[in-house]
């Protein structure tokens, strides 16, 4: 699959934040943590935005290996963590917030478990903005943004010079990248003519067509 070495490391640290022996010998944090992963990437499609995984995942396990958590919020949230920054680190688009729900199923054999993964579209906390003039804003809310003219777009310019699918911006490896996707009139960063996909830092000058705005992160 295409599962990244760092995302081992990460479930790594989820073991030594929640405690390997959560489940006590039964079914192991990681085990989870890398089956939801699994799962997400087995479900990738692409969309206009680019590639997109389920946000909503539901775990089923026996209940004696459920009766063994000793502190299922925690490992819930931690799992929940883990898709969100995994999504984040390998440019996945997300559809609403990362939910991990676990759930007792005794057609389950003990030290086996059942994942299934779906979308759930919902709000999400934004990590970016395009600041324009007049006081004229927009959130990047998801991970992956398609930004044009069109109604379908995640950020929606009105303006005639604007293509109807003009270009995306998203989150990978710890960076902010845009694309142009052959707009009639263009992108630039800076001056910079965007030819297919560039770096995208806070505080650039981003034009798309006539459209100006500037990059910035929010805190979270």
């Amino acid at each position: 699959m295409k599962l990244a070495r760092e995302l081992e490391r990460r479930l790594e640290r989820l073991v030594e934040g929640v405690s390997g022996a959560i489940f006590r010998g039964r079914v192991h944090p990681v085990d989870l943590g890398t089956r939801i992963l699994r799962e997400a990437d087995l479900n990738m499609t692409e969309t206009a935005a680019g590639p997109t995984v389920p946000n909503e995942f539901h775990i089923g396990l026996n209940p004696q290996d459920l009766e063994q958590a000793g502190a299922p919020d925690r490992l819930r949230s931690e799992l929940e963590y883990t898709i969100h920054s995994t999504a984040a680190d390998r440019g996945w688009r997300i559809e609403g917030p990362a939910t991990v729900v676990i759930s007792s199923d005794p057609a389950i054999k003990p030290k086996h478990l059942k994942i299934l993964g779906q979308t759930a579209p919902g709000e999400q906390q934004p990590w970016g903005q395009l600041i324009g003039g007049s006081g004229r804003h927009a959130n990047i809310n998801h991970n992956r943004v398609l930004i044009g003219r069109s109604d379908e777009c995640d950020i929606t310019l009105p303006e005639p010079e604007v293509s109807r699918r003009h270009a995306i911006i998203h989150r990978e490896q710890g960076r902010t990248w845009i694309t142009d996707l052959g707009s009639a009139n263009g992108t630039t960063v800076d001056g910079t003519v965007v030819s297919s996909t560039m770096p995208l830092r806070p505080g650039a000058r981003l034009m798309l067509g006539p459209v100006s705005f500037m990059f910035r992160l929010v805190e979270q």
